[in-house]
């Protein structure tokens, strides 16, 4: 990003009429370094301290506030509650941005109170001083100098202003070879020199995000020699809001989906290496069932072993009387040998018993994995929580019914509704709790896929095919072509017992093929992706 001291005087700019004179009825904050002043025009201020991404802007967001306090933000509701701002200015073309407030004390006599707002990267800080330049309170408390730091940051010390010897670049008359302005980012003066224009600075505020391979930046007007693809807004506090909230997004997302990926192939390869050692002593236990053959054979040929033999030959009824070697246990007499064989065959019938069991459970869990894998490639912020809920990576907070209600995919097409669940959470609620018992089930044919509901009056090839396609479309088969797609009305389709995720069974099914393709999914629904 480039929140520079350019942009800033551009955005006090654009913010100014809407901050003068106006009442701060509220301050708040939704997370430790994100204020938000409540405005009497019902504007909202918001004040981000974050050092990554330090700015101000107006929020048209519904936020959720955090009920947790501070020190700063006790003081800034004693001092700023009921204060009248009087004045926003920017500090050179620094990144330090000052509101000068009025308001009363508790004889009701006026005093002034500053908002010392300093966006400078890791050091950025929030400051709220007296008239007189006393700081009140403090976001980021500094208590000693040392070789990068020139000033000592705490409550009843005289503010000073960061150290800043570069030039003002609204007053020089020649572009340097070299950035040695204020406020001027590393993007802005590589456009300078490109253009070789000092003008550049005073051109119109054109607030613009940049999109260079899913790489955002933004500015508060073109940069030409930037590449990416270009969108447009009409002011720089919503371009601001749609970048954070975006980025925002993408970082939470990104980082969920990272932590479910790792999580999946750990238990994926878990599995797998608990399959091999159950395959392998499946194996085992097999070739020991032909123990029983060789007890039998021993058992009608006893007679002929004597304690201290190593092996004995006898003839096999079982294969022509062909002679077959039996390997003995010299220490044991015959009888023992006798037992022992017949121990380890009965031992091996109760392994394979045992085995079936828990090969059937392992293969269950990988395909539940691999579902899961399936569901993450097209799940979106809040279907990735739904699924860290449901691996239990993370614990589930206390929320009112209404909220805990899965977010389905819902699509329109005439007055048919189609609903698409996108995980095992919302296949289940869609399938067993919402859908009507003549609602149509549709899923793709012997394959992990989305649980697909179409609720109408009349089924008909046109709706058929139409929500065919949006089943195949939420499955690992939508690059495919010639989908199967089973339906059949939900009253025929029950939960399999038992088992993790959303698998089902259903009956008196009929199969639609089809080949997904989104854009026909669109147009006949008028929705977007």
């Amino acid at each position: 990003m480039s929140f520079d001291g350019i942009f800033l005087h551009y955005l006090l700019e654009e913010m100014r009429p809407r901050l003068l004179n106006q009442r701060i009825n509220k301050v708040k904050v939704f997370d430790k370094t994100n204020y938000v002043f409540q405005l009497s025009n019902r504007a909202q201020l918001l004040i981000c301290s974050q050092p990554d991404s330090a700015h101000l802007r107006f929020s048209e967001l519904e936020l959720v506030f955090d009920v947790k306090t501070s020190s700063l933000l006790n003081m800034l509701r004693k001092y700023l509650e009921g204060a009248l701002i009087k004045n926003v200015r920017q500090i050179g073309s620094d990144r330090v941005a000052v509101i000068d407030c009025e308001g009363t004390d508790d004889l009701g006599s006026a005093r002034e109170i500053r908002l010392i707002m300093e966006f400078l990267g890791r050091n950025a800080n929030l400051i709220l001083t007296d008239a007189d330049g006393i700081v009140l309170e403090c976001e980021r408390k500094v208590f000693t100098l040392g070789e990068k730091v020139d000033r000592i940051m705490l409550p009843k010390v005289k503010y000073v202003f960061p150290k800043n010897d570069k030039a003002d670049p609204f007053a020089a008359e020649k572009l340097p070879s070299e950035n040695n302005f204020t406020g001027v980012s590393a993007e802005l003066f590589a456009e300078m020199a490109y253009q070789n224009d000092l003008d550049l600075l005073r051109q119109p505020a054109s607030p613009v995000i940049f999109d260079d391979s899913g790489r955002l930046r933004f500015y508060c007007f073109d940069l030409p020699h930037l590449p990416g693809q270009r969108t447009y807004y009409p002011t720089l506090s919503s371009m601001l809001e749609t970048y954070f909230h975006i980025l925002k997004n993408q970082n939470q997302s990104n980082a969920e989906q990272k932590m479910i990926e790792n999580h999946l192939k750990r238990e994926i390869q878990k599995n797998l290496g608990k399959m091999q050692k159950q395959e392998a002593e499946y194996r085992a236990a097999e070739e020991n069932l032909g123990l029983g053959k060789i007890g039998n054979l021993l058992s009608s040929n006893l007679y002929l072993v004597k304690k201290g033999d190593s092996s004995v030959t006898v003839s096999d009824f079982y294969d022509q009387n062909q002679p077959l070697s039996i390997p003995l246990d010299p220490l044991l007499d015959p009888k023992r040998n006798l037992a022992n064989i017949f121990v380890k065959y009965k031992k091996s019938k109760r392994t394979i018993v045992h085995l079936d069991e828990q090969i059937a459970i392992t293969k269950g869990d990988l395909s539940y994995l691999e579902c899961l894998n399936d569901q993450l490639a097209l799940a979106k912020a809040g279907e990735l929580k739904e699924i860290i809920l449901e691996l239990g990576l993370e614990k589930q907070k206390v929320i009112t019914k209404k909220a805990a209600k899965p977010q389905i995919t819902i699509y329109h097409h005439g007055d048919d509704t189609i609903m698409v669940g996108k995980n095992n959470v919302q296949n289940n609620y869609l399938t067993h709790t919402l859908a009507k018992k003549s609602d149509w089930f549709f899923h793709v044919k012997d394959s992990p896929g989305s649980h697909t509901i179409l609720r109408t009056e009349a089924l008909t090839d046109e709706n058929i095919r139409l929500t065919g396609e949006i089943a195949a479309y939420y499955s690992k088969n939508r690059l495919s072509g010639q989908v199967p797609v089973d339906y059949t009305q939900v009253r025929n389709v029950r939960k399999v017992p038992g088992t993790k995720g959303s698998f089902v069974t259903y009956s008196h099914q009929k199969t639609v093929f089809v080949t997904p393709d989104y854009e026909i999914i669109k147009q006949a629904t008028g929705q977007k992706k």
